[in-house]
């Protein structure tokens, strides 16, 4: 009985061990099956990574074919701030050594008059992730320092994640150069006509008023058509003179308390006699002041209203008002004419800009607005434009309160 247990016991962990067995045998089956899948895999993933490094080598390449063959500086950081490369030109351009780059980088280079408003402005870019655009002077390796124009803009990735930063400077010395003496030609030649067209309208206005003879009717036509075209020429000169004096940072005045709702009502008058066919529509609210130059004023009030009736053939309506908003006045002047362009709104305040009209450029020089937005800028205040192709503009001025 013991013998018939015991040979049962051995056949039942024979058994077990051939199961036990099977089961290891189906385990390495199948650790062989995953092995030879994980070699695949393996394979994919190396000829991937090789392909993706393969072209992330020749990207390199191009970008450094790229940066290393144009006439800008170029450079790179990242979102830190810190630069981490410098193209070929730049090592022309100053002479430093790579080493010597990395240890100064802007520090020695940048004309140190210049070099806190570009540290500044870098700064605040690197913090917001705007556009860095600055112009200031590069130290050249021979010691002359010589204007260059810095842009550089964010690299994102598909999540709007900041990656790096590339950068370009463009030597524009030359151009400067070329504009400076332009303003100067237009300030000596301002200064040169002002004189002979002031007494120009001094004898017409004498000729007008002489008395010991009948002066010829049709000989007064001519004298009032010969004196509106002197006022246009005597404006023109002005315009001038005051983008000299722009150039120079010399356009300075003196500046007291004034009341707004006096000033616009001055100009809406002054607009009404000029521009008999047009409504000027003012309705004054509560007054408010501000701490300005009257007369600086009421030039750009009466270049945005003349603005406002040039580029306003059918409609008639020009409305000037006011409103407080906060510790500012908003001055706005409103029409209901052709309106602006996106691509117009982008150049209207620069200087000799003129708004091109179904292919025909408009009179004048194109400084109005340009000279309107520096006077502002000396009242410490802004000067911008809304408007929509067919429906009109709104300009408007945003002042200061007297405190």
């Amino acid at each position: 009985m013991n013998a018939q247990n015991t040979e049962e016991q051995l056949q039942a962990e024979i058994k077990k061990l051939q199961l036990q067995l099977e089961e290891a045998h189906g385990t390495i089956e199948a650790m062989e099956e995953a092995k030879v899948e994980a070699v695949k895999l393996n394979d994919i993933l190396e000829d991937a990574v090789a392909a993706r490094a393969k072209d992330l080598s020749v990207s390199q390449e191009h970008f450094m074919l790229l940066a290393n063959n144009i006439p800008q500086i170029t450079w790179t950081n990242l979102s830190s701030g810190r630069f981490n490369f410098f193209n070929q030109r730049w090592y022309d351009y100053t002479g430093l050594s790579f080493d010597a780059t990395f240890e100064e980088s802007w520090d020695n280079i940048i004309h140190p008059d210049d070099l806190p408003a570009t540290r500044e402005k870098f700064n605040h870019c690197m913090k917001t992730g705007e556009i860095f655009e600055i112009e200031n002077r590069y130290k050249r390796n021979d010691g002359i320092y010589r204007w260059h124009l810095n842009r550089s803009i964010p690299l994102r990735n598909e999540n709007h994640e900041l990656l790096f930063w590339v950068g370009t400077a463009t030597d524009i010395d030359d151009q400067r150069k070329s504009i400076e003496k332009k303003d100067e030609f237009i300030g000596i030649a301002s200064h040169e006509l002002k004189t002979p067209l002031t007494s120009l309208k001094a004898y017409l206005q004498l000729i007008s008023n002489y008395k010991k003879e009948v002066v010829p009717g049709q000989v007064k036509t001519f004298i009032v058509k010969a004196e509106s075209s002197i006022c246009k020429l005597q404006n023109l000169v002005n315009d001038l003179l005051d983008v000299s004096k722009i150039q120079a940072g010399k356009l300075d005045f003196v500046q007291s308390p004034l009341s707004i709702k006096e000033l616009i009502a001055t100009c809406a008058e002054h607009a009404g006699y000029m521009f008999p066919d047009y409504n000027i529509i003012f309705n004054p609210g509560a007054d408010v002041k501000i701490n300005g130059n009257t007369e600086r004023l009421e030039q750009v009030l009466m270049n945005l209203i003349n603005n406002a009736v040039k580029y306003s053939p059918l409609h008639k309506d020009i409305i000037l008002s006011f409103t407080k908003e906060g510790n500012q006045v908003r001055i706005s002047v409103t029409d209901y004419g052709i309106g602006l362009s996106t691509s117009q709104l982008d150049k209207i305040f620069e200087r000799f800009y003129r708004v091109d009209v179904k292919n025909r450029i408009a009179s004048g020089l194109g400084m109005g607005l340009y000279i309107s937005m520096e006077i502002i800028k000396n009242h410490k205040g802004t000067i911008g434009v809304q408007s929509r192709i067919n429906k009109g503009s709104t300009f408007y001025i945003l002042l200061p309160l007297l405190s």
